[in-house]
């Protein structure tokens, strides 16, 4: 598995553990680094930006602030659990 499938693959399941809720990029990179991966939030923005062009997440995007929240679409849901989940 390539380093960007590895962070999707942590993308999705970060936000299928939390759902409906939404994360930040920021968020997901720090939480990736308390299981000792390496991902950027830098990294993790592009790769989120990958999954939502797929239609399997979804950019939420506060008004009035700066920040920007990802949130799993029901096709990620699917997707992770045919894929990911034993």
């Amino acid at each position: 598995m390539s380093r960007e499938e590895s962070i999707r693959k942590e993308i999705l399941f970060q936000l299928y553990a939390v759902r409906p809720l939404a994360l930040s990029p920021e968020r997901i990179a720090l939480d990736a680094r308390k299981n000792d991966y390496d991902y950027t939030a830098k990294e993790v923005r592009r790769e989120a930006e990958f999954l939502g062009d797929e239609g399997l997440i979804f950019k939420i995007e506060e008004p009035g602030t700066s920040v920007v929240m990802y949130r799993i679409h029901a096709n990620g849901v699917k997707q992770y659990e045919r894929k990911y989940r034993q």
